[in-house]
């Protein structure tokens, strides 16, 4: 299989920056070109789309936020002074 860094680098790029909706975002770019009939360019933007998916996929899971993890410390705490 041949790897297109171009299309590696830009959909990483946009899957650090937006996350999910990278996804979209490349989808829309695909639809807009095929429509203009440019089958270079989409070509382009359909491997950005599949390494988009590819890599939201393989994201490790958000880290939790301050507020559900005070929350969690709240719930442990409540545990451990309960009778």
């Amino acid at each position: 299989m041949k790897t297109d860094y171009d299309a590696l680098l830009f959909a990483t790029r946009l899957v650090e920056e937006l996350g999910e909706t990278a996804i979209r975002v490349s989808r829309v770019r695909l639809v807009e070109l095929t429509a203009a009939n440019n089958l270079r360019a989409a070509a382009f933007w359909r491997d950005v789309m599949r390494t988009c998916e590819r890599l939201v996929s393989e994201r490790a899971p958000p880290l939790p936020t301050q507020a559900a993890a005070a929350a969690v410390g709240a719930t442990a705490l409540a545990k451990t002074t309960a009778p």
